[in-house]
């Protein structure tokens, strides 16, 4: 099924009329005939509802669509996740784009960080950003997500850090640091006591940040670039009130480590 997303508000009656790129799309690209159906929502997604049109008829510039149904879906996670992302090398950040908007992600902020090879400015962080926003919506489409996640422009560390502390009621930073120490820990133990844990501290604190973490509430979560973070932008977050968390015993890419971030809460959330 075909999932796109439209101005609702433009509707006469039960009749929809949709132009621009995705009438090319839908005409031109999938070569849709009348009597198939779409699935459509509205441009904000605001209400939950996922409506089902029929394609009647083609104009030289819009395809006619008419109502068929309506139906509430609940597809977002309970919970909006802020994806802070340290701008990687080469096209990663497509990829990590991609993955994340299908993956449950509300919005996503590159940043540059100081271990961040790649630095853009002016037209190129433009264009850039846009890229990003067409792969969104491209991702949101497919995914069939409610709304189309933003990309926003490109922050600094600092304004990054500040941006979190007044959007988000939880900042979480995955550092591999966290889960050394924990090993460590955990081996002091068995050296000690001839005693296993059965877990690492690290995990069992992560785990436990995340179950306290209630429906409703934003997430702001920050993913270091390839080097990971510096230890003076660790403290910086933690001036802001940041809490680190483990994404495991091994070191993660930093394309991958958003996505293990959010297949957490997704079994956390709707498993």
């Amino acid at each position: 099924m075909v999932h796109i997303f439209a101005d609702l508000s433009a509707m006469q009656g039960d009749l929809l009329s949709i132009g621009g790129k995705d009438y090319n799309h839908i005409k031109n690209v999938l070569r849709m005939h009348p009597g198939e159906e779409l699935a459509v929502r509205g441009e904000g997604g605001d209400d939950g509802n996922e409506y089902r049109f029929e394609i009647v008829s083609f104009s030289d510039t819009q395809v006619n669509c008419r109502l068929l149904s309506v139906q509430h879906t609940d597809v977002e996670l309970p919970v909006s996740v802020i994806l802070f992302q340290g701008l990687p090398k080469s096209d990663k950040m497509d990829f990590i784009v991609q993955k994340a908007v299908e993956m449950g992600a509300a919005q996503i902020v590159p940043v540059e960080m100081r271990r961040s090879v790649v630095k853009l400015a002016g037209d190129k962080r433009k264009k850039r950003v846009a890229r990003w926003q067409s792969i969104a919506e491209a991702a949101a489409k497919q995914s069939r997500r409610a709304f189309v996640p933003q990309v926003r422009e490109i922050l600094s560390m600092e304004e990054a850090l500040a941006c979190a502390a007044a959007e988000a009621d939880v900042l979480l930073v995955p550092y591999e640091g966290m889960a050394a120490a924990a090993e460590q820990r955990e081996q002091s133990l068995v050296s000690r006591t001839g005693a296993s844990s059965g877990a690492a501290a690290g995990h069992l604190g992560t785990r436990a940040i995340l179950e306290s973490i209630r429906p409703g509430r934003t997430i702001a979560v920050m993913i270091g670039p390839e080097g990971g973070f510096e230890d003076a932008e660790i403290e910086a977050a933690l001036e802001k009130g940041a809490q680190t968390v483990s994404l495991g015993r091994r070191i993660l890419r930093t394309e991958t480590a958003a996505l293990a971030f959010l297949s957490f809460l997704i079994y956390r959330f709707e498993l």
